[in-house]
């Protein structure tokens, strides 16, 4: 095998010689080539050396056109850089610019075009070979090279343009892992371009700037996820966007209930905080402006299940069932990549003894960008700090200087006459059992409100093949009322603000068995 390749020496710097001005440049390049196809060699056993050989060779110049004028490369998004390695087409005469804007052009086609213009025009393989080497017709050949032609043709006026990366946060309402499916620039891209009308490959790769081949795994992926519907030889985005302008425009027709709400449950933590402090909990000696922080999450989300309970219409159905395993919606918001002040949300730490037993579970009522993402990590192995909390009177007493000091750095607990206590309100089941009935009708009534204006705003905007998903969207947005209440609220002076060198806790409850 290594006799044979002594033959392609002299065809192969004749192919960089065509191709770069410098004499040198020419025999390195066609070193590199050699020297990469004798690896290739040791590692593999090569059927159809010539075909590798022209790979190579296409693959290597290639990268070498890449890095001398990178600004022309085609990017999704700045960290997406997309290698161009591969069996690239490339005519005779053609400059540096002109061979991007073919490259670019040719794998923005399917493989069924490409693969064929390929073995006509660069292997010089004729009609009856190439019918031969994929088992169809000449006729077929013929027809597919007219048509490669002619598309492209439209190719080469589409390609050369420029891609912005695209801001997409990505949640879910129910169990799975939404963020897999859209981790990146490409996924996220593709998403967009399928989300108004289903689009072929090739289309796609069009909207996107994204080669063909480098498409048909990805799309895979994203079907499988439930991320992407296949509808013949098309796709189309199966989850609905809550775009930049849409949800200003939603979040701007709702400001006016924002106000009243929020007028509505300041009066009711004003008017019954004595009914809530005598419930008898750690902590009912806080001030109030301190305790919303749990006070109005909690009060609005009683009152959001309520009117979910009274209207129907309004109520998603169960979480649907994924491919994957899991259950439930994709949550996206384009414009935003992570939590920003009008995201609201409640993250559920459960705590079990060595035995398996339940010991505790610790609430966490977040709003918008004070959501910590290490915090949150930390959380999860705060079993320490319940095994060691007086539910009476929040004296958090351990012998282990480590599990004290983490408590201090989480801002768990605080020091006060050279004892610790918790910063965080301790509830028994049933004190807590008791602090939930606490709702307000009145609350309830002007939620109804918010909630079906939000509900007709998402009906207008999304796809109709969507419509089903509109209820489990609206159902997890209209948590987020808590976070407009919180931030006219604080606009307002009536919460009590942390201090910002301080770990956020105030928005948490401890439930301890």
């Amino acid at each position: 095998m290594k006799d044979a390749l002594l033959k392609y020496v002299e065809p192969v710097y004749r192919f960089c010689l065509s191709r770069l001005s410098s004499r040198a440049d020419s025999e390195d390049l066609s070193q590199e080539i050699l020297l990469c196809i004798a690896e290739g060699l040791k590692r593999q056993k090569i059927m159809n050396l010539d075909g590798y050989v022209w790979r190579v060779a296409h693959n290597r110049y290639a990268r070498k056109i890449a890095a001398c004028s990178l600004e022309n490369t085609m990017l999704c998004g700045e960290e997406y850089l997309l290698d161009i390695a591969d069996d690239t087409p490339f005519e005779d005469g053609l400059d540096a610019e002109e061979y991007q804007l073919v490259f670019k052009a040719l794998h923005s086609l399917s493989s069924m075009y490409r693969d064929i213009l390929v073995d006509y025009y660069v292997r010089e393989l004729d009609t009856f070979e190439i019918a031969q080497k994929y088992e169809i017709s000449v006729e077929t050949v013929k027809w597919r090279l007219h048509t490669g032609r002619e598309k492209m043709k439209v190719r080469l006026n589409e390609v050369n343009k420029t891609y912005g990366k695209i801001k997409m946060h990505v949640m879910c309402n129910g169990s799975f892992a939404p963020n897999q499916y859209l981790s990146n620039q490409i996924q996220k891209a593709i998403a967009a371009a399928c989300y108004e009308k289903p689009l072929t490959i090739e289309e796609i790769s069009l909207a996107t700037g994204i080669p063909t081949l480098y498409l048909d795994e990805v799309l895979s992926f994203m079907v499988y996820g439930d991320a992407l519907e296949k509808v013949g030889n098309k796709y189309q985005t199966d989850f609905i966007i809550l775009h930049n302008s849409d949800n200003k425009r939603l979040q701007s027709s709702l400001q006016p209930s924002v106000q009243n709400i929020a007028a509505r449950v300041w009066d009711t933590i004003e008017n019954n905080i004595s009914r809530f402090c005598n419930i008898g909990f750690y902590g009912a000696d806080f001030s109030a402006g301190r305790l919303a922080h749990i006070l109005v999450p909690i009060l609005l989300r009683i009152a959001t299940d309520q009117v979910k309970q009274e209207n129907p219409a309004i109520m998603p159905h169960n979480r649907p069932l994924r491919k994957d395993g899991g259950n439930g919606w994709f949550l996206v918001t384009e414009g935003v990549e992570g939590l920003d002040e009008n995201f609201a949300g409640c993250n559920v730490y459960d705590y079990k003894d060595t035995c398996g037993n339940d010991i505790g579970r610790l609430l966490q009522y977040w709003i918008g960008a004070s959501f910590d993402e290490d915090l949150s990590i930390s959380l999860r192995d705060a079993g320490f700090f319940i095994d060691h909390i007086n539910l009476v009177t929040g004296e958090f007493n351990s012998k282990n200087e480590e599990d004290t000091a983490k408590a201090i750095r989480l801002h768990l607990i605080e020091k006060i006459d050279a004892k610790y206590y918790s910063v965080i309100p301790i509830f028994t089941k049933n004190q807590y059992k008791s602090f939930l009935a606490l709702s307000s009708h009145g609350i309830a009534e002007l939620l109804k409100v918010w909630m079906l204006s939000l509900y007709k705003e998402y009906k207008a905007f999304t796809p109709k093949r969507l419509a089903e998903q509109i209820a489990g969207n609206v159902d997890s947005y209209s948590f987020n009322v808590a976070a407009f209440v919180m931030n006219e609220l604080q606009v307002q002076g009536k919460i009590e603000v942390v201090n910002a060198d301080t770990v956020m806790t105030y928005n948490m409850l401890l439930v301890k068995e």
